[in-house]
């Protein structure tokens, strides 16, 4: 069997963990073409790996209205300690995606010396990205 598929340029992977460190690996625009074609013929599977390869800086590859989605429904001191350990491009992105006020209580929180808060810093992080995951879950926005 694995020298049919050596034959034919394939390649057998055995288990969705293989799949999923596999996804992990791979870069937005494969990662995307790849569930997309899986969606098709298995969505139950496609739907439990796309949640399996999401990870924090997957949230960055979300369009504009679906980043609103999940920045306006996060706590702006929450939001703020995710950011700090952001790019500031994706910072800027963010924060002009929110209400003034949102943005700014978030911003106040980001410009705070939080390098003894680390830890917390990434359970932030963790939070909006299981924000983001019951997001999908319910359809109201789409990764990859």
């Amino acid at each position: 069997m694995s020298q049919k598929n050596a034959e034919n340029g394939g390649v057998f992977i055995n288990g969705k963990g293989q799949v999923i460190e596999l996804l992990q690996k791979m870069d937005a625009s494969d990662k995307a073409k790849l569930l997309k074609n899986l969606r098709l013929r298995n969505p139950t599977l496609a739907k439990e790996l796309t949640e399996s390869c999401v990870s924090f800086e997957s949230i960055w590859d979300l369009d504009d209205e679906c980043l609103k989605t999940v920045v306006s429904q996060t706590k702006p001191a929450i939001l703020g300690l995710a950011l700090s350990l952001v790019h500031v491009k994706n910072q800027r992105r963010a924060l002009s995606l929110i209400s003034r006020d949102m943005a700014l209580r978030a911003f106040e929180i980001l410009q705070k010396d939080l390098t003894a808060n680390r830890s917390e810093c990434f359970r932030a992080q963790q939070k909006i990205l299981e924000l983001a995951i019951n997001l999908q879950r319910n359809r109201v926005i789409q990764f990859y």
